[in-house]
């Protein structure tokens, strides 16, 4: 009771199992503990377990299989006997237990345990082999070196510290002489063939360079997971060369993170790692601390991978089979362990960067390595500054293009930033020394030291350069321009096909001239003042102007005039051809001849065909077309001048528009008015006709409604006539009128006033011969008679006679054969 007083606030302490391993019910109370006193309670669940296991095992003989709670009992009491005699305060350790069933277990499973009381000179190492070996099958106890010290714990007042020390010697000693084997922080205790098997791993040879592959493995692939890694200041991955104890692995890059492990010669030498990273300020020196555990487990990793690969195949008995599954069970355990240590050891690693320490706060393996990876780009690459921390990206290589088109370079566009300056400089030098600049060269340049320039930085940059003329691109010969330059820059296949040249210097004189033209030729002062961009101005004014007169051509069938314009445009084109250099170089020996065009052909005829001239021409040539056949009624040919006018090449000219309205007004004037003398005299021969009409008995006779019938054709006509144009049409209308429709009317006047009976009336005599006679009687237009006449035309008073005589004679002669003359 006393010592339960003076110790049970330890009890969590003392008895309680850490590193993932099962939980046990520990003392509850006084009485509890002076009822299980001196064991433990963990004690009672964990030997149940163990017997269990061992017997799953086939670990007992036949007539010892039993284990019940009379087992326990037995090797408890066996245990209390043993310790009987020690003082109030000491406990029964759990190794104790293997006496209790040593009696009970085969031969050749305890085999190890004989071998170690008669080999070793270390009792309590002995004593922990026995513990192992009780709990060796339990999968839910983890033999870790604490929780081995909780089994070997003697007294309540022992010196924990010390007790852990001693468990770790002695299982240094056991894993040293291959009675157990180790898996990290976790021991297991050997049989005979497990202990064979583990004596052929450790005599197994392995390369030293398969042992570093697998580490580099560890640290490149499992924890830094990563090739390139991200520089802060502009968001860019940068490649790195993976290096591990003075050997490279993979791809080399200009940037190199090398790390030196614990297997390294020089690994305990820090100044002169520290001096050998001076001289390769392109390197990232990780040190790794120095770990033991780290190069024991990962040979031992190695050593069991080989020979599990060798032997699985190979194997017959059932059991080296088990004991291989179990090896690969605990080799990738031990993997994962090997993955956590290389994390934990870069997270307290020593970074330096050109022989200077990398100031780290942070324990976490990736961010340690980041940090200090930023730091190398920073001094590996001083030139990294020019770029300004501008975030370049390739989709903006094309708008970059245009940005001195669209005026966004400001007014003066030849001021270039650092960086452009520096591409340029590149340039002009090859130039100068006769080398010619490609555009992989320029990459390659500016990627490495001491720029590290990503790939969008030094396309927008060299793309700058090309919007403000500081540079040509060529390929295959041809200069490169807007989208077919944007293509180009971003084609990663043709790079070494793309030449880059500085551009030609053009003289401030060579500018002022061309400015000068463009004002004078286009009516406008250019938006552009740099040598390139107003060159490409002025061609891009050229094919504006060109596609204008274009369009005017293809109004030629209206204005032929206009077909003058088609060697002004072959002229354009040949122009077009040209790159924008010769606008400032040549274009003066064209300058006259153009300014003369313009003066003399372009501008009035683009003055012509947006003005009210336009206007006059579209009329006189409406009127000529619609009047034709009215001209020839005219006493003057006004209509040929008007003609030769319009058809005239240089009609659009001067004020030749002016003069021909004068004309077609005059014209337009004669035709009215000749006209309205037609018109006049067809209304009088028509009111002549019907007024003969209107003094007949027939029409007398008719019903009102019946004379306006009649009347009406005569308004009808007169109507066509007030709306017909065309003098001839109203001539023909009446014509025929004359010589068809007024009989046909005549002929119906009669039919309606002398209507024929329904039956034959043969009481009306003579009065209906009459009636019927006057209806089929035919109508002749006197005009139409043949008169026999010796003369065409009438000179004398006898030639009247005759003819009056001659015409008497046929007018009878058509009444005599019954016809009726229309006069």
């Amino acid at each position: 009771s006393d010592t339960y007083h003076a110790e049970s606030a330890n009890f969590g302490t003392l008895f309680t199992f850490g590193d993932g391993s099962i939980s046990y019910r520990n003392y509850q109370d006084r009485d509890h503990f002076i009822h299980g006193y001196p064991f433990v309670p963990y004690q009672f669940p964990l030997f149940q377990a163990t017997i269990q296991n061992l017997s799953d095992h086939n670990a007992f003989e036949g007539r010892h299989s039993s284990v019940g709670e009379r087992s326990m009992l037995g090797v408890f009491q066996q245990v209390a006997k043993r310790i009987g005699a020690k003082p109030i305060g000491e406990l029964a350790t759990f190794d104790l237990m293997f006496e209790g069933i040593r009696a009970a277990l085969k031969a050749n499973i305890q085999r190890a345990i004989l071998l170690a009381e008669s080999e070793l000179r270390d009792p309590f190492a002995v004593r922990v082999l026995k513990a192992l070996f009780l709990v060796k099958y339990v999968k839910e106890f983890k033999a870790s070196t604490r929780n081995l010290g909780v089994l070997m714990l003697e007294r309540f007042d022992q010196d924990l510290d010390a007790l852990h020390k001693q468990v770790e010697q002695a299982l240094n000693l056991l894993e040293q002489q291959t009675y157990i084997q180790r898996n990290g922080e976790l021991y297991a205790y050997l049989t005979d063939e497990e202990k064979d098997v583990e004596e052929e791993i450790k005599i197994t040879e392995v390369e030293s360079s398969d042992v570093a592959d697998e580490l580099q493995t560890l640290i490149f692939d499992q924890v830094l997971k990563t090739k390139k890694i991200r520089y802060d200041l502009n968001g860019q991955d940068y490649p790195f060369s993976r290096k591990l104890d003075d050997q490279f692995y993979g791809r080399e890059q200009e940037l190199t993170i090398h790390i030196i492990s614990p297997f390294n010669e020089h690994a305990g030498n820090e100044e002169l790692i520290r001096t050998n990273s001076v001289y390769h300020n392109d390197v990232l020196f990780v040190l790794l601390p120095q770990e033991d555990r780290l190069m024991r487990d990962l040979l031992m990793y190695k050593r069991t991978e080989k020979y599990i690969r060798q032997n699985t195949a190979v194997t017959q008995q059932d059991s080296i089979k088990r004991i291989l599954t179990d090896k690969a069970h605990q080799n990738r355990e031990r993997y994962q362990q090997l993955q956590e240590l290389v994390a934990r050891l870069l997270g307290y690693a020593k970074l330096l960067v050109a022989g200077s320490d990398v100031d780290l706060g942070s324990e976490d393996a990736q961010a340690r390595v980041t940090k200090g990876f930023n730091e190398l780009i920073a001094r590996a690459y001083p030139n990294l500054r020019m770029l300004r921390d501008i975030r370049y990206n390739e989709a903006d290589v094309a708008s970059y293009l245009q940005r001195s088109q669209e005026g966004l370079l400001g007014a003066d566009a030849t001021a270039l930033a650092e960086s452009e300056q520096e591409i340029l400089a590149f340039i002009q030098g090859n130039s100068r020394a006769g080398v010619r600049t490609t555009l992989k060269g320029v990459l390659e340049q500016f990627a490495r030291k001491p720029y590290g320039w990503y790939y969008a930085a030094i396309l927008c940059n060299l793309a700058l350069l090309c919007a403000r003329g500081k540079v040509e691109v060529r390929s295959d010969g041809n200069l490169l321009e807007d989208s077919a330059l944007a293509h180009a820059l971003l084609n990663t296949q043709g790079t070494g096909n793309v030449v880059i040249e500085p551009q030609v210097e053009f003289t401030a004189s060579q500018v002022r001239a061309l400015k000068a033209f463009y004002e004078d030729f286009f009516d406008a002062a250019p938006s552009a003042s740099e040598a390139k961009a107003l060159g490409k101005e002025a061609a891009g004014r050229m094919q504006a102007l060109r596609d204008e007169l274009d369009a005017l051509t293809a109004e030629a069938k209206h204005y032929p005039f206009l077909q003058q314009l088609k060697p002004v445009i072959e002229r354009l084109d040949a122009l077009l051809a040209k790159p924008y250099t010769w606008y400032l170089t040549e274009l003066g020996r064209e300058e006259d001849r153009l300014l003369d065009l313009k003066e003399e052909l372009i501008d009035p005829l683009r003055r012509f065909m947006d003005g009210p001239q336009r206007a006059i021409y579209d009329e006189a040539t409406r009127f000529l077309q619609a009047q034709e056949s009215n001209f020839g009624y005219l006493q003057d040919d006004n209509a040929g001048a008007i003609r030769s006018a319009l058809h005239a090449p240089d009609c659009f000219k001067g004020s030749r528009m002016q003069q021909l309205k004068t004309e077609l007004d005059s014209l337009q004037q004669a035709v009215a008015k000749e006209l309205q003398a037609t018109r006049k005299q067809a209304e009088a021969m028509l009111e002549q006709m019907q007024q003969r009409m209107q003094g007949m008995d027939e029409y007398k006779r008719l019903p009102e409604a019946r004379t306006d019938e009649l009347d009406s054709k005569f308004d009808e006509l007169r109507n066509h006539f007030a709306q017909q144009p065309l003098i001839a049409v109203i001539n023909d209308l009446l014509r025929r009128f004359e010589e068809q429709g007024y009989q046909v009317l005549l002929r119906k006047m009669v039919e309606m006033a002398n209507p024929q009976p329904k039956e034959p009336d043969h009481r009306a005599g003579k009065e209906s011969t009459q009636v019927e006679d006057s209806q089929k009687a035919e109508y002749v237009v006197a005009k139409t008679l043949i008169i026999p006449f010796d003369k065409p035309f009438l000179a004398e008073e006898s030639d009247v006679e005759r003819y009056l005589d001659a015409l008497r004679d046929a007018l009878i002669s058509a009444i005599h054969q019954g016809k009726r003359v229309q006069i």
